[in-house]
């Protein structure tokens, strides 16, 4: 190890108070440090992450079984990791290589071909057109690269077959697979209390013992294979395919709390005793569940879900992403429509800001500007403060609560009923947190029915403006009434006005 990357960790641990990493099954990477650090389910604490390359990164996401469409769950886990992802890239220039795997071979998905005599691959197909479709209209990056099971037999066999060989799996009367998880000694290490695992069968030597292979079934989809025929277990399918695409380690590999005990826990163990290491993924991304409330989590089991065309009926992909860029990526999200609610005032509380800083700026009045040197220590503030919240975890909910704090105050001196004038410091304050929203995904766009309309509605506020500070002159208490019927009106058409003595603005508010 090199000196300097020695002297780096001890360091390390002693700021940021981490226990020894010794203690854990988690072996920090030799590599680059890149100044995040994210919360590391084996280490179970955060960690610093290191890169072979400081500004290059491979990434694995568990994508989706396509047997049924996808649901507002499951668009807040893969929401919340298209976050994390840009964060990466835009604000620690890392680039970063993703890719997600398809199942289009499982129970779920024979079973519902089955129910409706449709060929499986059919089922999938038309699943996972709808999938991608509902992450496009969510502003979900696409992965650069998509892998699907029945393209990776193949591989999959071969990876199969090398654990066999190694003796760390058996094959049994039935033409299944276990992995033999008694030689596996760090199994355990994601999830250290397994209190079950799954079920005791015929052939199986340990409860813990998980399929990599399952035999042939009458009627179910087959593939020949050299120790029998049969279809790939579910874990094995990420572990053959990642490891085709990325070698024998991964930086990043994400998915749901759910998956991290019996899913992630497998791919590990198996990874690792294919690839001969101690360890295979470096960083664990979990995003925690998203709540109904009452409900433990949204689920199609439990019938109480909401899919994502239903959501976006009633609020945009903006607002829903907002929601996620306001919790924690880690811990449980409760939905309602208040939370919702929250989130719509929010994104709208930076539209009004952004369209009061472009009238403020072509103020006509005739005073000079100035720079304030107070307003641009404080945006050098807020910059630092942010960058900061997301090098700890991707803390998007202490960066989004800083820029409505600072905006917030901004609008103070917008506001102010003075002749002081600022152009370039609101200029300058504007564009930067339009960067950052724009860099976590938000696009901040209306539609173009809306663009269509929007200049009418500037023209009636702009009128409405005009004739509420006549009203104000005059003390004319009729006109000023007047005046609020027509706020009130477009209200009810789904369109805010902010008023000011200096100027009004709107913003759309669905």
């Amino acid at each position: 190890m090199h000196k300097s990357l020695s002297i780096y960790r001890r360091k390390l641990s002693h700021v940021c108070n981490l226990k020894p990493y010794k203690d854990t099954r988690w072996l920090m990477p030799n590599g680059n440090p890149t100044g995040l650090f994210v919360y590391n389910c084996v280490a179970d604490q955060k960690v610093p992450v290191i890169l072979s390359d400081p500004h290059i990164g491979t990434w694995y996401s568990c994508g989706p079984t396509v047997y049924d469409s996808a649901h507002i769950g499951h668009a807040s886990c893969y929401v919340k990791l298209d976050i994390v992802q840009r964060i990466l890239k835009s604000f620690f220039n890392i680039k970063l290589v993703t890719a997600m795997g398809i199942t289009d071979i499982d129970d779920k998905i024979i079973k519902k071909g089955i129910e409706t005599k449709t060929d499986f691959r059919t089922i999938a197909k038309q699943y996972e057109y709808e999938f991608w479709l509902d992450m496009s209209n969510l502003n979900i990056e696409k992965p650069s690269i998509i892998t699907r099971v029945s393209e990776h037999i193949g591989s999959i066999e071969q990876f199969i077959k090398k654990i066999i060989n190694s003796e760390m799996a058996y094959v049994t009367s039935d033409g299944s697979v276990y992995f033999d998880t008694s030689k596996f000694s760090s199994y355990g290490k994601l999830h250290k209390m397994q209190e079950s695992g799954e079920p005791l069968d015929d052939f199986k030597k340990n409860k813990m013992d998980f399929a990599l292979w399952k035999g042939k079934k009458p009627g179910e989809p087959s593939w020949p294979v050299s120790w029998g025929e049969g279809r790939p277990g579910w874990h094995i399918e990420c572990s053959a395919m990642v490891s085709k695409v990325f070698g024998s380690q991964l930086d990043f590999h994400a998915g749901g709390v759910d998956l991290q005990f019996p899913h992630h826990e497998n791919e590990e163990a198996q990874s690792c005793a294919f690839h001969n290491t101690l360890q295979w993924a470096n960083y664990w991304i979990h995003v925690g569940h998203l709540h109904v409330k009452g409900d433990a989590k949204m689920s199609k089991s439990l019938r109480n879900t909401i899919s994502i065309s239903e959501l976006l009926e009633k609020y945009s992909a903006d607002t829903f992403r907002m929601a996620c860029l306001m919790s924690n990526y880690r811990y449980p999200m409760e939905f309602s429509d208040q939370m919702m609610e929250t989130a719509e005032q929010t994104l709208k509380n930076f539209k009004f800001f952004f369209k009061d800083v472009c009238v403020y700026v072509n103020n006509s009045n005739i005073q000079n500007g100035d720079y304030n040197d107070k307003l641009l220590d404080d945006l050098q503030k807020v910059e630092h403060q942010n960058l900061k919240f997301l090098k700890s975890d991707f803390d998007t909910a202490s960066c989004i609560n800083n820029l409505s704090n600072f905006i917030s105050n901004t609008n103070k001196i917008i506001k102010a009923d003075n002749n002081e004038y600022y152009p370039v410091p609101m200029i300058l304050i504007a564009d930067y947190v339009t960067t950052v929203l724009l860099n976590l995904g938000l696009t901040l766009k209306e539609s173009k029915q809306d663009n269509v309309s929007g200049s009418i509605i500037d023209t009636l506020v702009d009128f409405r403006h005009t004739v509420r500070l006549n009203a104000l002159t005059r003390k004319d208490k009729d006109l000023l009434n007047a005046c609020d019927v027509v706020r009130d009106k477009l209200k009810a058409i789904k369109v805010q006005v902010n008023d000011s003595n200096q100027s009004s603005s709107w913003v759309y508010t669905r």
